[in-house]
């Protein structure tokens, strides 16, 4: 799994493209973001059931959002996220 660099509104694009909602319940520095329910089958113990994006101009964490999805569905949902990106 390769770093593969993206920006905040690719992120985004690519999320709701494979499903995942915008489910913000407060203000804050992060928009949070739900999979299907397919995919929540799949959450390991200890997981959060969300991925979280922060909101500011440059986003530093693409690695850490890269290992999350991979937590949800493997090689093949990072697979399907970096093909819509």
């Amino acid at each position: 799994m390769g770093r593969k660099d993206f920006n905040r509104k690719q992120c985004i694009k690519a999320l709701k493209k494979l499903g995942f909602t915008k489910k913000n319940v407060r203000k804050g520095k992060h928009d949070k973001f739900v999979p299907p329910e397919n995919l929540l089958k799949n959450k390991r113990e200890g997981q959060p059931s969300f991925i979280m994006v922060p909101r500011g101009r440059n986003l530093h964490c693409q690695l850490e959002i890269l290992k999350e999805l991979w937590a949800f569905g493997g090689d093949e949902l990072v697979d399907a996220f970096t093909k819509y990106i």
